[in-house]
Order: structure tokens, then C-alpha cells, then sequence
């Protein structure tokens, strides 16, 4: 990697270098991945009629674009890198914004990045078998490795050349999503009797737990809408760029989901979705059924391609994204000094980027260990690693990396949230380029669905949830310690 800069102190910044384009691919392009793709068929076991699928779809959007607008004041306000860092640290102290960009780091981000990469690699491995000696799941594993580390020294390079990659892998995001739209009437292979039943029956029943399983798939294919604000800082007018691309992001995205979710039961019975597995190394996912069905055995190497492509693109919006908010908290001196190290050739905060991609890759190995490794009490581990070492083992890599990123993710995204209410009575006279619309109902839906989504995530999945939890708590002595160390 290029010799680093040691520049030091709060006046440092990134410079202001990206468009309106970049902020709207920021979103739309990081939240595209493999969700869209992966996903349906875990919300048509948990909610098996068209009627209630599309409105798990439609709550998640809703859910996701009042959270948008609410950060998109925020992010006005404090066009500042690190986004709900800034955020939280202002509203609620600095412990608060650390605990984030914790949580970033050790929870939410890298464990995004190594779900992406498990999606990039599950389809790679379909076009590309293992090499013998190697087995399926140990070859998924150096395939998402080097697609992370790939991202990653892109980004490092340059934030011109991760924002161009972005941008265009965004564009053919949006092509491919309306093509598989569009397709099915072109081609004469949908039909409305497959959108049956469009309620609850009593051989397709509603319950919670299934309602709940949905929303949480759900909310991981709409998980990045906040991706934008940590880049405010490099924007050239954040002002009117960020709440453009916030609200106009999520916009595209329930569009987009919306109309291939119904794309998907056009085509295909409501039983084959469900049916359509994720376990380990099979290929057959509702994506790759579809294809199959529109134009014949081709169909899985096309949606192959385009999963690829989109995790990808997702990869790269998380390594473009994510190392601004622990460059922030480094600035701040709340850690590490290395980590708001920048490039003296590109001025990208390089080391943070390094930092983000390492762990995402260690992340991937430990875990693929604990899913091929069969858990033994002979280990002398304490109970609740056992489990934990269990669940990895019987589930899917995906499956499980989605719901501990879910975890971790929401608890700050409501607390990010909640700070506009304290900041309006803080700072009430601070110029607020954007104000939330219908303050203060679009934040107070948000917070009281996210409180309600976490309880619901706490009781139905507590494993993941307590190791996403543990995780968290573990930073408050490092703050402390970093505090101690700063006053020297």
C-alpha cells in the first residue's frame, strides 16, 4: 500500500470531491446486492400470500424512507464525515458515536460485507466449480475474500475511482432490475393466477413469527439506505444533495422491489418460491427459477452474472462508505491515531479502508470455520459460544450474517433518529437546510418500529442478537481507555 500522510487534528478534511450522481448511486447502488435475490423465499415462508408479501415489502420501504428523511435533516445540518457518528455524538455524547462506529466495525459493516461476499461467492461457485481438493464451501470462502479485497484496494486508490465504479455499477443495477420487470409480459410468461392467494387461507396461514422473519429478511434487502451520509464531508453541495439522494434513493428502491417481487410470483407458484432453498451450496434460489423459467437452463448463468455484479457494487459502496465514520472518530480522538491516516497521492482515508477490509475477510474465515467445524463442549468454551458455534453450523452462513447485521444495525439507526428530537431542543436556532417532513410523527414511526423490531429480533433470534449485543457493549471500556489515553 502507498506511504500513508500522519496528519493530525479536527481541522483535517476529506476533500470535497463528489457529485449528486455518486450520492444517489451511494444509496441506490450499496442497498442492491443480493437481498433482492436471495431473499423471497424466506418472506413467502414467513408471510405465504401475495398480499401480505407485497406489503412486508412496502412497510420495509416505508419503514426505511422515514428513517432517510429523518437522517437526511440531520445529515444537512452536520455535513460532517462519519454521518450517524456525527450524529450521535452530538445528540447523545461522544460514547454514543463511538459505540457506533464500533459497532460499524466490528458488527455492522464488516458483517455486511462478508453477507455480500457470501452472496458473490454462492453464485460464483456455480459458474466456476471448486478446484479439486477444495471443498464447496471452503472455495465460497477465498472467492468472497478476494471480491472484498478487491473493493477494497479500489477504494484505497482513489475515492474518484470507487465513486466512477459506484456510478456505473449503480446504472446497471437499475437495467437489470427493470428487465426482469419488464420480461415477463414481454415474453408471455407471467400470469395473475400465480399471484393467488392474494390473503391468508388455511393452508396459507398469517402468523407473527412468520411476519417477523419477513421483515427482518426484508429490512436486510433494504439495508444501506443511510450509506450516503457518512460521504457528506466529500460532497460539493450537501445540502441539497444528501436529502436529495436519501429521499429519491429510497423512492427508486420500493419501485424497484416492489415491481420484482411481483415479477417473481407472475412467474412462478407461490410453492416453488417457498420452496426455492438457501441452504448451504444450493443453487436453487427463487432468482435462478425465474430465469430458468423465462429462458430455459441459460436463466442461471444470467442471474449468476447479475448477482455477482450486484454484490459487487454493494462490496464497493461499503468500502466507499463505511471508513469514514472510524477515520471520524479517530479525528475526534476517541481511536486509534493510524486510522485517520490518509494517502498522500489520492487523500483517501486509506488506513481505515485497510482496517475495514481485513476484519471483513477475517470475519468470512472464522465464521466458514464454525460452519464446517462440528461444535464440541470438549472445547471448553462457555455455553453461550457453544450456541452460538452451533447456530453457525446448522444455518447458512448467509442467513445468520444477515440477522446479526440487522441487530446491530438498527439499534443506532434508532438512536441516530432519536437525536433529531434532542437537537431541535438543543439547537433550536441552528440553520436546518432540510427539515423532516411531518415532524415529529416520520421520526417518532421510526424509533417506535425500530424499538419494536429489536424486542421481536431479541426474543425470536437471541443468539444473534446477544453476540450483535455483546459486541457493542465491548467498546465502552476501549472509549474510556481512548478518553484516558487522550488526556496525556
Amino acid at each position: 500500500m502507498q506511504e500513508m500522510q500522519d496528519n493530525r487534528g479536527p481541522s483535517q478534511k476529506l476533500p470535497a470531491v463528489l457529485g449528486g450522481w455518486t450520492a444517489l448511486a451511494a444509496i441506490v447502488g450499496s442497498v442492491i446486492g443480493s437481498g433482492i435475490f436471495l431473499v423471497p423465499a424466506k418472506v413467502a415462508n414467513g408471510v405465504p400470500f401475495v398480499g401480505g408479501i407485497v406489503a412486508v415489502w412496502l412497510i420495509g420501504g416505508l419503514f426505511s424512507a422515514a428513517g432517510a428523511l429523518t437522517l437526511a435533516e440531520l445529515g444537512a445540518m452536520m455535513p460532517r464525515a462519519g454521518g450517524p457518528y456525527e450524529y450521535l455524538k452530538r445528540g447523545f455524547g461522544p460514547l454514543s458515536g463511538f459505540l457506533f462506529s464500533w459497532a460499524e466495525f466490528w458488527v455492522v459493516r464488516t458483517g455486511s460485507m462478508a453477507t455480500l461476499a457470501a452472496a458473490f461467492a454462492r453464485y460464483f461457485s456455480q459458474l466456476i466449480p471448486p478446484v479439486v481438493g477444495i471443498s464447496p464451501i471452503w472455495w465460497q470462502a477465498i472467492v468472497a475474500i478476494a471480491a472484498m479485497a478487491l473493493v477494497g484496494l479500489i477504494n484505497i486508490k482513489g475515492t474518484r475511482y470507487g465513486a466512477r465504479f459506484q456510478v456505473a455499477g449503480t446504472i446497471l443495477k437499475i437495467f437489470a432490475l427493470s428487465a426482469m420487470i419488464l420480461l415477463p409480459m414481454a415474453l408471455g410468461k407471467g400470469t395473475l393466477a400465480n399471484w393467488n392467494p392474494v390473503g391468508p387461507d388455511a393452508a396459507h396461514p398469517a402468523s407473527y413469527t412468520g411476519f417477523l422473519a419477513a421483515m427482518v429478511a426484508v429490512l436486510w434487502a433494504y439495508d444501506g439506505w443511510v450509506n450516503v451520509t457518512p460521504l457528506a464531508e466529500e460532497l460539493t453541495n450537501p445540502q441539497q444533495q444528501l436529502p436529495r439522494a436519501l429521499a429519491g434513493g429510497v423512492a427508486i428502491l420500493i419501485v424497484l422491489y416492489l415491481g420484482t417481487t411481483l415479477a417473481y410470483h407472475a412467474v412462478l407458484p407461490l410453492d416453488l418460491v417457498r420452496e426455492a432453498s438457501t441452504v448451504k451450496g444450493s443453487p436453487k434460489v427463487v432468482a435462478a427459477e425465474f430465469w430458468k423459467v423465462l429462458i430455459g437452463p441459460a436463466g442461471v448463468t444470467v442471474i449468476s452474472l447479475i448477482v455477482m455484479a450486484s454484490t459487487l457494487i454493494s462490496l464497493n459502496g461499503n468500502a466507499l462508505t463505511g471508513p469514514r465514520a472510524y477515520f471520524a472518530v479517530a479525528r475526534d480522538g476517541y481511536a486509534p491515531r493510524w486510522l485517520e491516516r490518509l494517502s498522500p497521492k489520492s487523500s483517501t482515508p486509506a488506513a481505515s479502508i485497510l482496517a475495514q477490509t481485513i476484519w471483513a475477510i477475517l470475519l468470512t474465515f472464522i465464521t466458514t470455520i464454525m460452519v464446517v467445524a462440528e461444535p464440541s463442549s470438549s472445547v471448553g468454551l462457555p455455553a453461550w459460544m457453544l450456541g452460538l458455534w452451533q447456530k453457525f453450523h446448522e444455518t447458512p452462513l448467509y442467513d445468520v450474517l444477515f440477522t446479526y447485521v440487522i441487530f446491530g444495525a438498527t439499534i443506532f439507526y434508532m438512536m441516530a433518529a432519536a437525536s433529531v428530537f434532542v437537537l431541535r431542543v438543543r439547537e433550536p436556532d441552528r440553520p436546518r437546510p432540510f427539515k423532516v417532513p411531518f415532524y415529529p410523527w416520520t421520526p417518532i414511526l421510526f424509533c417506535a418500529a425500530s424499538f419494536v423490531l429489536l424486542a421481536s429480533m431479541l426474543s425470536e433470534s437471541p443468539v444473534e442478537s446477544v453476540a450483535g449485543l455483546g459486541l457493542i457493549v465491548a467498546g465502552i471500556p476501549f472509549f474510556y481507555g481512548f478518553q484516558w489515553w487522550r488526556s496525556r
